[in-house]
This record gives structure tokens, sequence and C-alpha cells, in this order.
């Protein structure tokens, strides 16, 4: 048993071992597609830079031949060398007619043009390798930045921020550095040392079979290391994404922060984090420097072998001392190249790890995509159709259970939904938070796709168009206001095409925009602050609704416009909105009555089915759950509506819902909780021959845990 048992132990020991082979294998062909794939352009700058590695490498192997020739004709065992042309030169200069000195001068002219062909190689490879190395690096950013923007909203809410800006920049930044400073010295090494051992092996087989096992040992010793060297420097880049995500997100949420007084805590939280990256930095540089220490052990175990065999072979007569010198010489140069190729073959781990996140990042396919065949829409009238729409979102694993008490491997967030929207009319969408509203509105602009039934805009399927078409017909105002770097003006005509000043200033009059723009230093030049902290949430708002004016889309998607305004801004906003409304087909989430009870149509949403429709009057006189959500906001008396329509009743409606539910009503943002959609197969493995009710109703993943409790008490 025991020899059985050594023999299944040296088998998977040598398992491991083929498939960190093959992994190392596929990590180098994945690097070198990558780094092919983005230095298009740049083929010839690379090939000419190779080429000059090439000579110059072939240079310095017979750079010091001038200076053994020498030293083997002063002890008489090299011949007089003449000047070439020496027939031609003046009588005064023919002083180099004598032997020795005609010599010395032909071998210093050789030493300095073989000095000076390296130089110049040299600089032509370093040269083009630049070149190829900034550009390398200029289509890795912009390939990435354009990647980022085609992926779904469900991988951004999904990521941490810093992450992504390492990689962007950092990992980047630390391929483009190693093509541009690095490949240069790693090649010529490398070609180097092929050109000594090639040299070696002509003059004496001796010598090249010595410099032959030096390599080996170097390379066993570099592999051993660069694994170790590797793993530490992708634990160094992850704790340095993570130590860019907590500075990102402090930066960008330090007003809660100071009014918090969490300052202490995220000190700690950032200490701590810095002290990881700090441990892994020390890993991976410790290891350097025993890996350095292994080298120079190498190193001077090769010399003396050097020594000891030149001396046999000089007391054999077999080797004479210029040849010594130059062998010497020669290994002396091998090290050199060979502690350089160690040194960037550590290197080339860190380079593998960030090569691997920036692969890791590219080789993301966007979920919502153009479908084959996809034609660009035609100029919309306004008409949507939800068509029995159902969609889940993939929840974590170990995540909620099912009613059957295992895990559900997602969640559903609408179930059958189906309403229309006629060109022009106003739809209003209400119900507790989580109840699937946001989900409508995400499905329409495709952030993504229903798992069953479809999308219309006036009758055609929105998958039959092109992202791009569908999207530039739409307008959205959200809950958080984006606003980007830049004048006002600019984040205003950021909603259209060929924009002139007029067309600015008319859109800022009707969004209720103009009088506080123009108290700005600036007025419309006015430069926004990041994230436009120096504007209050009404006035961010207001702008947010003027760029949508300028855009003048048909269709207009708002999800809580109003939430977080005061009084004043509210009616600001609302009157802003009311105008940008007049003609547009719009779909509204909204606590705020104000804007919801005018609307043509209320749709009231609860675990992503549709279970009432009608006007505001109509939905009250049934007493139902709009009638409960309104009579805890307001009260049994409906007031009268402040803006457009008329409306309202005085029904008192009765508390359908118990207390969890009830203070969630309202509470939602485009952004808020979207997690990964559930993928079709799953979605259809789920759903298939099982009916919503036998998973505890739909959306029933969604209920507190404290509601869930009191019901099945």
């Amino acid at each position: 048993m025991t020899v059985a048992a050594g023999t299944e132990s040296r088998g998977r020991a040598r398992s491991a071992a083929g498939a960190a082979r093959n992994s190392d294998r596929g990590e180098a062909r994945r690097a070198l597609r990558l780094l092919l794939r983005y230095s298009a352009g740049q083929r010839r700058a690379l090939v000419t830079a190779v080429v000059m590695l090439v000579a110059e490498a072939a240079t310095a192997v017979y750079e010091p031949l001038p200076i053994a020739y020498f030293i083997d004709f002063l002890r008489r065992e090299r011949p007089a060398l003449p000047v070439p042309g020496l027939d031609w030169w003046p009588q005064s200069l023919r002083v180099v007619e004598s032997p020795g000195i005609s010599t010395v001068v032909f071998l210093t002219v050789a030493f300095i043009l073989l000095a000076i062909a390296n130089a110049v190689c040299d600089s032509l490879a370093q040269i083009n390798f630049a070149k190829a190395g900034r550009a390398l690096g200029y289509n890795l950013r912009v390939g990435l930045y354009s990647h980022l923007q085609r992926l779904s909203l469900a991988f951004h809410n999904k990521s941490r921020t810093g992450d992504m800006l390492a990689r962007v920049t950092g990992d980047v930044t630390v391929v483009e550095d190693f093509v541009t400073e690095r490949v240069t010295d790693l090649i010529y090494s490398v070609m180097l040392l092929i050109g000594i051992s090639v040299f070696l092996l002509n003059e004496s087989w001796e010598m090249a079979v010595l410099a032959a096992v030096i390599v080996p040992v170097l390379s066993l010793v570099s592999n051993f290391f660069s694994r170790r060297i590797k793993s530490a420097s992708k634990r160094q880049r992850a704790s340095e994404g993570d130590l860019a995500s907590a500075a990102q997100e402090m930066l960008t949420s330090i007003r809660v922060i100071q009014t918090y007084g969490r300052g202490g805590y995220e000190q700690q939280r950032f200490a701590q984090q810095s002290h990881d990256a700090l441990r892994a930095a020390l890993d991976s540089t410790r290891l350097e420097a025993v890996f350095g220490l292994a080298v120079r052990l190498v190193e001077a175990g090769a010399t003396m072998a050097v020594v000891w065999l030149s001396y046999v072979l000089i007391e054999g007569g077999r080797l004479s001392v210029g040849r010594f010198v130059l062998f010497t010489l020669l290994i002396d140069r091998m090290f050199k190249p060979t502690r350089r190729v160690i040194k960037e073959w550590s290197t080339i781990g860190k380079i593998f790890a960030s090569i691997d996140r920036i692969s890791d990042l590219l080789d993301r396919q966007p979920s919502v995509v153009d479908l084959p065949g996809a034609v660009p829409a035609p100029p919309f009238r306004g008409r949507v159709e939800f068509r029995s729409v159902s969609f889940a979102y993939q929840t974590e694993r170990g995540g909620g259970q099912s009613s059957d008490g295992r895990g559900s491997p997602m969640s559903l967030a609408l179930n059958d939904v189906s309403f229309t929207a006629a060109p022009g009319e106003v739809i209003a969408l209400v119900g507790p938070s989580g109840a699937g509203k946001s989900t409508v509105l995400q499905l329409i602009p495709r952030l993504y796709d229903p798992h069953a039934g479809a999308v219309l805009i006036d009758g055609a399927d929105i998958r039959s168009f092109t992202l791009s078409s569908l999207r530039t017909q739409l307008s959205m105002v959200l809950q958080e206001t984006v606003l980007f770097s830049g004048t006002v003006a600019y984040n205003i005509a950021y909603g259209g095409n060929n924009v002139t000043s007029d067309d600015i200033v008319e859109a800022a009059m009707q969004a209720n925009a103009h009088e506080f723009i123009e108290k700005m230093p600036d007025g419309y030049n006015t430069e926004l602050s990041e994230r436009a902290a120096n504007l209050s949430g009404g006035q961010r708002q207001r702008i947010a609704i003027a760029r949508a004016l300028i855009r003048n889309s048909p269709i207009l998607l708002l999800d809580e416009p109003t939430t977080g305004l005061d009084a004043e801004s509210t009616d600001l906003v609302l009157q802003a909105l009311q105008r940008l409304m007049k003609g547009k087909t719009t779909i509204i989430i909204s606590h705020d009555l104000n804007l919801v009870r005018p609307a043509d149509r209320i749709l009231v949403v609860r675990q992503g089915q549709i279970v009432e429709v009608g006007r505001h009057d109509q939905l009250l006189s049934r007493d139902g759950l709009y009638a409960s959500l309104y009579a805890r906001q307001f009260g049994p008396v409906a007031p009268e509506p402040a803006l457009i329509g008329a409306g309202g009743g005085d029904d008192e409606g009765e508390d359908e819902l118990d207390q969890d539910e009830l203070d969630q009503v309202f509470q939602t943002m485009l952004l808020e909780a979207l997690p990964r959609p559930a993928e079709r197969r799953v979605y259809e493995h789920t759903m298939h021959g099982r009916s919503p009710g036998e998973q505890g109703g739909p959306g029933a993943e969604h209920r507190p845990r404290s509601r869930q409790r009191r019901r099945s008490e």
C-alpha cells in the first residue's frame, strides 16, 4: 500500500506540474495574441527593431576580438596587420609602415567602428521599440475604454470603479513600459547569448560546452522563481486595485464620511488595505532578491570553471593567452545579459499579471449586442408595447431560498407583463421598492433583454434595431443626475448633435435653468466641478432636463426625477418636466403624486406583475393597493392636483399592506441594486413546467425576511 500510495502521489505531482506548464503556455499564447492584436500597424517598426538588435548583438560578440588579437601579436603568436590603402597615404604619414604601429592602428580603427555600429544599432532599436510600445499603450487604453462602455450595467454595478481604473491606467502602463524600455534589453540579451555560444562553438568546443551548461542552470533557476514571482505580482496588482477602489470610494463619499464622523474608521480601513498592498509588494521584492542571490552563486561558479578550463587548455598548448582573454571576456559578457534576462524574467511575471487583468476585462462579452440583421431604427412615433415580458436577475451563489428550500439561481423581477403606451401618452408606474418598475425602464433602451416576451416600439421588436439608433431616440431623466466635467453649455448640448448657442439657451429657459445659469460667474461657460458639486440638487436636475429637451426624442423615461428636492426646487422641476413631456410618450416612476396623478394611466406594480391599471380617480375608487398607498402618504382626503390635469378622490383606502412594505413605497432609482441578469438557460430551467405560484409568488425573493416570517406565522 505504501508503494501504491507513493506512486499515486508522484502521479498527482506530475499531473500538477503538467497542468502548470500547460497553464504557462496558455498564458504566454494569450499574452502574445493580445500584444499582436493591439500592436497592429507597428509591425514594421517591431521588425526593424529586432533586426537592429541582431546586428547589435553581432557587433558585441566581435568587439573584444581586436584586444585578443593584440595580446597574441605582442606574444608573437599573431602576424602584423597592414593598414589598408597605405600606398595612397602622404609620405609624412608613412610612419604607420612599422608593423607594430600598423597593427595597432588597424585594431584601433576596427574597435572604434565596431563600437559605433553597436551604438547606432542600439539607438535605432530603442527608437523603434519606443514607437511600437507607445502605440500599443494607446491602442490598449482606447480599446479598454471603448469596451467598458459596451459592457452591461450588471457588470459595472458588480465591479469596483477603482479596480477598473487601475486596469485601464496602471496595468496598461506596466505593459507599455515593458515594451518601450525592457523588451529591447531582453531580446538583445538573448541574441547576445546565442551569438556568444555560436562563436565559442566555432572556436573551442570545450568553452562552448561550458557556456551551454550555464544557460540551462540559469533557466532552471529562473523557472523556479518566475512562477512564485508571478503569483506574488498578481496579489500585488489585486491589492493595488483594492487600494485604488478604497481611495476612489472615499473621495466620492467624503460628505457622508465627514457628516457621520467616520473619518477614523475609513482611515483604519484604508491603512489595513495599504498594509495588504505593502505585504504583497514586499513578498514580490523578497522573491526577486533571493532570485538575484541564486544567480550570483551560479555566476561565481561559472567564472571559476572558466579559469580551470583555460588553465588546462593553455598547459596543453591548445589555447593562446589572447584567446584566453577573449573567451574570458565573452564568458563575462554572458553574465551581464544573463543577469538582465533574469531581471526581466522576474518582470515578465508582473507583465503576465497585468496582461491577465487586461485580457480578463477584454474577454468579457457584452450581454446586450446588435443581433444579426439588425437595422437602423426609423423615426419613432412613440408607441411602446410590452408583450408578455418576463425577466429575472441572477442571484448570488448561496443566496435566497426557493419555497421548497432549495437554492434559487435567479430572482424574478417581471412576470408576464403586458401593457401599451400610445404615442404621446403618459404612463406612470407605482409600487413598492423591488416590484420591477425600474426593470421596465431598463428594458426599453435594451440595458437588458427580456428572457421571455418582447418589447416593441411602433409594432417592431426593439431587438431588430441597432443599439445606437434605438438609444438616440430615447431620453432619460434619472433620480441621480449625472453631469460631466466641463461647462454648463457643454452638459446641456451633450443631449444632441450640432447644437447652437440659441438652442442651449432656449432649452435652459424651458427647463427653468436660465435664470440661475446667468447668475453663475461665467454664465453658460462656467466650469462645473467634479460631479457638479458646485450646484444644488434642483439645479443639477434642471440642467439634466434641459439636456433632455435638446435631445427632443419621441420617448421619455423618468425615474424619480424629483426625489430629494425641496418644495421650491420640486415646483420648478415639475414645471420644466411639464414642458418636456408635452407631445412625448412618457413613462414615469415617481413617488411624487403631483407628477403621477395627472398621468393618462397609472400601472400599479407588485412582485413583478401589474395588479391595477387606471387613472388616479379610478384607482382610488377601487379601494385597492393604489388607494392604500395614497392613504398612507396623504391621508384619506386627496388634495387637489397642483399642476396639469385634474383628479384625485376622497376615498379612504384600506391599508392592505403590512408596515415593512409600506415603508418601502416609492423608494427606487434606476441604478439601485442591478444584479447580473439570469442566463436564459437558467431562466428556462427554473420556469419550465412551473407556475409562479409554486415559488411562493413572483418576486417572493424580494420580500424582507421579517415580512415572510410574519406571514408564515
